[in-house]
Order: C-alpha cells, then sequence, then structure tokens
C-alpha cells in the first residue's frame, strides 16, 4: 500500500489563497510538457504510434472501466487521430452488444450482463474527445446509460437506480447497498468529475460495499446524464435534502452517518457542501482544486477544451473556474477531510491536494501517490480500500472489519505487466 507521508513542501494553513504557488511560477517540467499536449501534437503522436502507445496511467483507467484488456489494446490500436476516437470506441461497444445478445440466446445471462456493461463503458469512453455535433454526444450518452441499467440486476444485488429531489427536479443516482450487516449503514456520496459518470463511479463501490457503507452515485447538475438537460454549477449544495431525504426513507441507512466523497472538479463540490451543511458528517477529495484561478492559464489546452465544452451559456470559463475554488470556504470546515494527492497530476497541479489538506487543519489527512497521476485510476483498488476504511473507522469505529467480498462475477482477462513509462490520466 501506498504510504501517506507528506512532502515537505507542503503549505502552511496561513499561506494566502491567492499567492502564486512557486511552483508554477517556476514552470517545471512535467508542467511544461502538460502545456505542449495540444490536439495537434496528440494527433501527430498517435498517427506514428497508434493510441496504443498512450502513457500507462491514462490506460489505466480504462482497465478501471473494466473493459477488457484485448478491447482496450485493440480499440487504441484503430485510433491514429483523434477522429478516429469516437467512431473505434463506437465500434467497440456495438460489438459488446452483439456479444450480449448471443449470450442471451444461450441462456448465460450473467455473460450477457458482464458485456452490456462493458459496452457501457465502451460508449462512455467513445465522448472522452468531445464531437462537433451535440446529437452524437447525446445518442453514445443515452445507449451507454441504457445499457449500463440493463446490466446492473444481474451484477450487483441490492443497487438500483434511484432519483435524488433537486429543486423542481431530479438528479439520476444510483444506490449500492452492503450485504450481511446488521443495522443502519452509513452512506458514501460520490460526487463524479468533468468526465466521469455515475456509471463508471459505481463500479468503485466493492471496497466501501465490503466494509459495510452503502454507495450513491449520482450526476450533478451538468454532468453526466444530466449534461445535455442542466448547467454545469457548483451552486447546488442543496442537494443534500434530497440525499438525506433518500437515507430517511431507506430504513438501513443511517442519515446521520452520511459521507461526500468528491472526484476531481467534483471534489470542489462535495467540499462546499460539507462546509455548508453541518449534517454531513465527513468528506473525501481525490486529485481535488483547491484555487483553479491560480493556476488555471498554465492548465494543457486539452484540459482547458474539456473545461470549456461545459461552460454554461453565455458564461465564460474564467467565471466557471471562480466557482469552484474552495479556498473560501474552507474556513468554515467542520467535518474531517480526508486529500489523496498524485505526484504526476498534469490535469490539477499537485500541490493543490497540499494546500487543501493544509487548509483542513487539525480536520485534514493526505494521502499521497507521489508516481500517481491524476484520478489515481491505477491505484483505484488501494485509495478506495484506504477511503472505505476511513469512513467506516470513523463512523463506525466499534464494527469489527467483515470477511472478504464473495462477490461472483465473470474474471477479466489478465493485465499484462505494468509498463514504466511515465504519463498522465486523462
Amino acid at each position: 500500500m501506498t504510504t501517506d507521508a507528506t512532502p515537505p513542501t507542503a503549505p502552511t494553513p496561513e499561506q494566502p489563497a491567492s499567492a502564486e504557488p512557486a511552483m508554477w511560477r517556476q514552470a517545471p517540467d512535467l508542467w511544461r510538457l502538460s502545456a505542449r499536449l495540444s490536439p495537434r501534437a496528440i494527433d501527430r503522436f498517435l498517427l506514428l504510434r497508434t493510441a496504443r502507445r498512450l502513457p500507462l496511467p491514462f490506460r489505466a483507467r480504462f482497465r478501471a472501466m473494466r473493459i477488457p484488456e484485448e478491447t482496450i489494446a485493440q480499440t487504441l490500436g484503430e485510433v491514429r487521430g483523434l477522429q478516429d476516437w469516437m467512431a473505434a470506441w463506437n465500434r467497440a461497444a456495438q460489438g459488446f452488444l452483439s456479444e450480449a445478445r448471443r449470450e442471451e440466446g444461450a441462456s448465460r445471462s450473467l455473460e450477457a450482463a458482464v458485456a452490456r456493461r462493458h459496452a457501457a463503458m465502451c460508449y462512455h469512453a467513445a465522448h472522452f474527445v468531445t464531437d462537433t455535433d451535440p446529437r452524437t454526444v447525446r445518442a453514445l450518452k443515452a445507449s451507454g446509460v441504457a445499457a449500463f441499467a440493463q446490466a446492473v440486476p444481474k451484477l450487483m444485488q441490492e443497487t438500483y437506480r434511484v432519483g435524488i429531489p433537486w429543486r423542481t427536479g431530479e438528479l439520476p443516482a444510483y444506490l449500492a447497498k452492503p450485504l450481511g450487516f446488521a443495522g443502519p449503514r452509513p452512506l458514501a456520496v460520490v460526487f463524479n468529475g468533468a468526465t466521469t459518470t455515475k456509471e463508471e463511479c459505481l463500479l468503485w463501490a466493492d471496497r466501501f460495499l465490503e466494509r459495510g457503507v452503502a454507495v450513491l452515485t449520482l450526476d450533478w447538475p451538468g454532468t453526466g446524464e444530466t449534461a445535455t438537460e442542466l448547467p454545469l454549477t457548483v451552486d447546488c449544495d442543496d442537494v443534500t435534502d434530497g440525499i438525506m431525504a433518500l437515507a430517511t426513507a431507506e430504513t438501513d441507512l443511517e442519515p446521520g452517518m452520511v459521507a461526500l466523497v468528491g472526484f476531481s472538479l467534483g471534489s470542489a463540490v462535495a467540499i462546499r457542501t460539507a462546509t455548508l451543511d453541518r449534517r454531513i458528517a465527513a468528506c473525501v477529495a481525490i486529485t481535488p482544486p483547491y484555487e483553479p484561478r491560480v493556476w488555471m492559464r498554465y492548465v494543457n489546452p486539452i484540459v482547458r477544451q474539456q473545461l470549456a465544452a461545459l461552460v454554461p451559456g453565455d458564461a465564460t470559463l474564467d467565471r466557471l473556474i471562480d466557482d469552484f475554488s474552495v479556498a473560501d470556504v474552507m474556513p468554515r470546515l467542520r467535518c474531517p477531510l480526508l486529500v489523496f494527492g498524485a505526484g504526476r497530476d498534469l490535469v490539477v497541479p499537485p500541490e493543490e491536494a497540499l494546500h487543501l489538506a493544509a487548509a483542513a487543519g487539525d480536520l485534514g489527512t493526505l494521502v499521497w501517490y507521489p508516481r500517481g497521476a491524476h484520478g489515481l485510476y491505477a491505484e483505484l483498488d488501494d485509495w478506495t480500500t484506504v477511503a472505505a476504511g476511513w469512513i467506516a473507522a470513523l463512523l463506525l469505529p466499534d464494527e469489527p472489519a467483515p470477511a472478504p467480498s464473495t462477490r461472483v462475477e465473470v474474471p477479466p482477462p489478465a493485465a499484462p505487466a505494468a509498463e514504466s513509462r511515465p504519463g498522465d490520466g486523462a
């Protein structure tokens, strides 16, 4: 397991939020490399080497999505330019849907469900590179959502789709409950990132369920299934009213033991919500932003393009970034905060996790992965184990850890040996 030693460069809580960190004034090598990742540069790389040669941390995301290794290799091998990306993953998804129909015809329902889940994740991967036609993106998202919904009942017991009331509508979500535990259970609510979805995040639930923690994954406004209906906004802290209503209505959940888990950009939503609602018992942030106004002008063009695509209406990217700063709300934090940082993060500056943990003071705990990339996809099993154990120990201190899970699923092919090439996640 990765150690949780904090690097000696961690800032102090007294450091002004507006002060530009020294590492960005010095423009370190990793950040200079990141700034060169323009669409033109990526197209040149793909033409020469195909996407199969993308760095290991990038490919780790597909493995975290449980897409078979041979599919990852074959699909990435078909990508010789950004224009090939969407079509290649769409073909992979269609192949899995055909496989699902064959398995269903042979009365192999479990294998068919796994194939549909693979199809859903391939549809999801297809729109990592944004298409100019919004109808295409909507069709891919709808196909992925439908395939995943068909697969879940067969693959995850006590897991079902729910709607979380929010203002005049509902936010789509999945609720997964642990099996074999007595008494009302804690609830971990996962806020996805800019390109992740509730479906992808649900695949990370195993370690939480093994520790007796229920998991709710939802598409907050402007992300996942809501992206075509609602503008992206951090101003949704009142979603906890719907979450608490759900936890109260479900008699096997405990509304007094709700933890928020924010992933990447979703960390800003989780942290702001936790600081404004005293009912929240704990908060977790994975490779989070802290003060993006300081470093946004240094971010690589691909990330900037992804963020710009999320800007609602006539708003500006600068205004959007202002809203996702959490430096101003940290003094209000009253619940424990667990922060996961990645030393090779090329999307969010690594120092952001250090600043956030320091700003939390005695309430903050930092877990540091010096070789980790954004999202810590390669370390998924490790950080989910740590986060689940931390939540369980905090909210259920007298409950012993259970025996390992006996969840049954068709095993994926073995992954090849890890490569040592540096890189970063999407």
